[in-house]
């Protein structure tokens, strides 16, 4: 009886298990596979993906500064840390005054900085009282300057000129001075009194106003009050300007 021969391994051992990671590829699939094109081993397709995602980065990164750069022209303009020191207000000391208590705040947000000063400018010596009869009349002055970072002021500039009316204020008669930041406003009430400057620049919008204040007469103030000290309104003009250009420059980096 003849019998099937036994498979035997090319050492005559043992018949060798098939190998997991060869492929048999017949007739047309096989010339397709040698054809098809290979991509780049695992190791080198990772840095593939890391070069990309380091390009990527760079491009995002890029674009912010860019946007960083083509952002608002602000012009130099900085935050005031303390307006009552920016502004010198020496033109407006010599009409009303030695300046007395200032009273600085500032507020520093995203959108917007903002910087206030209150100093009051009395002629003498602080707080002098003689005869127990009070200084009869004074100066506040009153300086703003706002910085606005992400919007444009200039659209409402004009139309927020003057506040809504007050009971004291009939009339307000506006001015355009020339040669001072983009657009500069001078404002006074009917009286004469109360005078304030506006100036916008860009994104930065500054303001000075000069308020008369006036105490009663006599012992402890029990009299009539006094009429405040007139001052010239064309030297009281030109000093808030010279003013105005001092506070304008100080605060520029």
């Amino acid at each position: 009886m003849i019998s099937e021969p036994e498979l035997e391994g090319e050492d005559g051992g043992a018949p060798r298990p098939p190998d997991r990671s060869e492929t048999v590829v017949v007739g047309d699939d096989a010339a397709r596979r040698r054809n098809a094109p290979t991509g780049p081993p695992r190791g080198v397709r990772w840095l593939w993906a890391l070069g990309g995602a380091v390009v990527a980065s760079a491009v995002w990164a890029g674009g912010l500064y860019a946007y960083d750069r083509t952002g608002a022209d602000l012009r130099g303009y900085r935050i005031s840390e303390d307006l009552c020191l920016d502004a010198d207000l020496s033109a407006l000391s010599k009409l009303l005054g030695g300046k007395r208590s200032p009273q600085p705040a500032v507020e520093e947000q995203r959108a917007i900085d903002r910087s206030f000063c209150d100093v009051t400018m009395m002629k003498g010596r602080p707080h002098e009282v003689k005869d127990d009869v009070l200084p009869s009349s004074y100066s506040s002055v009153v300086v703003n300057y706002t910085l606005h970072k992400e919007t444009d002021p200039a659209p409402e500039f004009d139309a927020t000129l003057t506040p809504l009316a007050l009971s004291r204020i009939i009339d307000r008669k506006t001015k355009r001075i020339p040669e001072l930041g983009e657009r500069a406003y001078l404002m006074t009430d009917s009286a004469g009194y109360t005078p304030e400057l506006k100036v916008l620049d860009g994104r930065a919008v500054f303001s000075i106003e000069v308020r008369s204040e006036y105490v009663a007469e006599g012992p402890h103030g029990t009299g009539p009050p006094a009429k405040p000290e007139r001052v010239d309104p064309d030297a009281l003009e030109l000093a808030l300007v010279e003013d105005m250009r001092k506070l304008m420059a100080a605060v520029k980096k």
